[in-house]
């Protein structure tokens, strides 16, 4: 049985709520000012991301030569250059990491980077651009990217490496994944009580045993909204599971990581959702959390979006395709970040984690992608706060 646990809201959700709050907001102003300018916003017409699932012996290699043969022709004018300054949402020690080993790949490249939150990047990178600064190359982060480009401040790139990847966008460089699970308290809750699919998850007899994600924070469970959205093409459908998780009568979070922390301490027995990254760690810190194997993952693109005022493009050019060669994703891959390639083998890949025949749900929503807050505005604020 599901042992409900009474739940209060605390004066630090109230802080959280109202910080995510005016983050959003600040971004939102942002990309509204940057695209004041008919001129950036002409240039960034809907971009579709392409899905490719399955990899291929002769797709492998050919990206091997393609990434040999571009890499050759990038080095010399990125060594010139000298230099590579990245912003991203990364850890720091993923970042520290990651760049030592491209540094020492190709000396002569000084890789410096600049670490903020999604609305901070947004913010600060499209008040550069509107002053015409050249203050960094690339950007590398989930939900930043692609507001940067529709505001113009984004240079497009179509990778070499294209055919191995699981998303492709051909403006950015997919370097690695966001891979969504259904977590849960193995002592919480037994097999046969778990949810079948997302959408069970707002089943009635789950009051109350949710660790829920915010859906208007344009996190997690946002983009899996904007993905559950597009498979379903059905608007009562979408409302109906938008008002049933919302009839959970749980508080929300901000905090992926947090919420999978309660889930594993027994607060909660079920997470909706966890980041699969997290997710197979837990075991290793001796915690009773397991994901239901069954239920699709909830796959979106991190991305690596070269500044269209890069000082240094031809260093952002080689990293971007450096983070998608086998080197790049084998140190992505070691800092427990999920690889973007259809071909690498990991133990946090969808098919060693769901298994070979597993179809994941991607987020390819355009609107979403480009604009969440008013995504969210539109198909859940109505529902969710009405």
């Amino acid at each position: 049985m599901i042992r409900k646990v009474m739940m209060f809201t605390t004066f630090a959700l109230s802080v959280s709520f109202y910080l995510a709050t005016v983050a959003m907001a600040a971004e939102e102003a942002a990309v509204k000012e940057a695209v004041k300018d008919p001129k950036a916003a002409a240039k960034n017409p809907v971009r579709q991301l392409a899905r490719k699932e399955t990899g291929s012996a002769s797709a492998t290699a050919a990206a091997a030569k393609a990434f040999e043969k571009v890499s050759a022709g990038l080095y010399p004018k990125a060594k010139q250059e000298g230099n590579l300054i990245i912003y991203s949402v990364w850890d720091v020690e993923h970042l520290k990491v990651t760049t030592e080993v491209f540094m020492k790949r190709y000396p002569g490249i000084k890789a410096t980077y600049w670490v903020g939150s999604n609305p901070e990047i947004v913010t600060r990178v499209l008040t550069e651009f509107q002053r015409g600064q050249r203050s960094f190359d690339i950007v590398l982060s989930d939900t930043a990217p692609p507001v940067i480009r529709a505001a113009g401040g984004i240079m497009d790139y179509n990778t070499v490496q294209r055919d191995v990847l699981y998303l492709h966008d051909p403006t950015m460089p997919t370097v690695s994944l966001q891979i969504q699970a259904l977590a849960y308290n193995t002592e919480k809750i037994k097999p046969t009580e778990l949810p079948k699919s997302w959408e069970e998850v707002a089943n009635p007899k789950y009051t109350g045993a949710v660790a829920l994600d915010d859906p208007m924070r344009a996190g997690p469970l946002s983009s899996m909204l904007a993905a559950l959205k597009t498979q379903w093409k059905d608007d009562t459908r979408f409302n109906n599971f938008v008002k049933g998780l919302k009839a959970l009568d749980v508080p929300v979070h901000k905090s992926a990581g947090a919420m999978l922390e309660l889930v594993a301490s027994g607060k909660y027995a079920i997470c909706m959702p966890a980041l699969l990254n997290d997710v197979v760690e837990q075991p290793h810190k001796g915690s009773p959390v397991g994901y239901v194997k069954t239920i699709p993952p909830v796959v979106s693109a991190r991305q690596a979006g070269i500044y269209a005022k890069a000082p240094d493009p031809n260093a952002a050019k080689l990293f971007a395709e450096w983070l998608i060669s086998e080197e790049g994703q084998k140190t992505i891959d070691s800092v427990g970040r999920e690889s973007s390639r259809n071909d690498f083998k990991s133990h946090i890949s969808i098919e060693a984690a769901f298994g070979k025949n597993m179809k994941p749900l991607p987020v390819t929503d355009q609107l979403f992608l480009q604009d969440r807050k008013k995504w969210l505005d539109t198909y859940v604020k109505p529902i969710w706060e009405g």
